[in-house]
Order: structure tokens, then sequence, then C-alpha cells
């Protein structure tokens, strides 16, 4: 499955569907502004999460911007409320429409941790 980077309401919404795979993955980033994420953490976790998650024979993964510097600081920043990410970038495991496991920035990069984190 590709690595999606535009969630569209549709493909959130299959998160929790009938044909929504088993185990579906968020991926918590910060916006690109002047051609990079803002998030340095973001920036270096980035070709991790491309190698995990990018091509068809990969678990499926949706991108979910949490927005500019200003928004993301705002505690009402819709990823702050309503996945409770006060962190990025962080990659959320989704079960059955229900978050099981989450990594949040250095974790990541843990090649250890990634693999448990995907079984």
């Amino acid at each position: 499955m590709p690595l999606l980077a535009n969630p569209f309401p549709h493909i959130m919404n299959s998160l929790n569907g009938p044909t929504a795979p088993p185990v579906s993955y968020l991926v918590f980033y910060s916006d690109v502004v002047n051609g990079q994420m803002w998030c340095p953490d973001c920036r270096d976790v980035e070709q991790v999460v491309k190698d995990t998650f990018d091509g068809q024979d990969k678990p499926k993964a949706i991108i979910y911007w949490v927005g500019p510097i200003a928004e993301w600081r705002t505690p009402k920043n819709k990823a702050r409320v309503d996945w409770n990410v006060q962190s990025i970038p962080t990659i959320l495991r989704i079960e059955n429409g229900k978050e099981t496991a989450r990594l949040v920035e250095d974790e990541i990069l843990d090649k250890k941790r990634l693999e448990a984190f995907l079984k």
C-alpha cells in the first residue's frame, strides 16, 4: 500500500470502515514550509518512514499534517485534540479503528522498536 500524503476525509474514514485493513498507521508530521517540513525531527525520520510504508507490499499509512508551527503550538490543534498527539513526529498503529500503539520522535529511528511496532 502506498504512503498516502493527502488524508482526504474518505481516506481517514477508511481507517474505521468495513473495508479497512486490519492494521493501518497514521504518521503525524509538520507541514512543509519552503520545500521542507518545518520540524527537524520530522525531517530526520522521513526516509525511515518512506522505506517502511511507501510501496505496494508495505503496510497502509496515512500522513496527517499537523499544520504550520503556530497552529501546532495551540492546545486546540486537531491532532492534539482528536488523537492526543503531543510531539511530532508520531506514528500510531490503528487496529479495527482503535489506537493500539504509538512511536514518538526518536523511537521511530530505533530499528528494533520499529520492527516490533509493525508486528
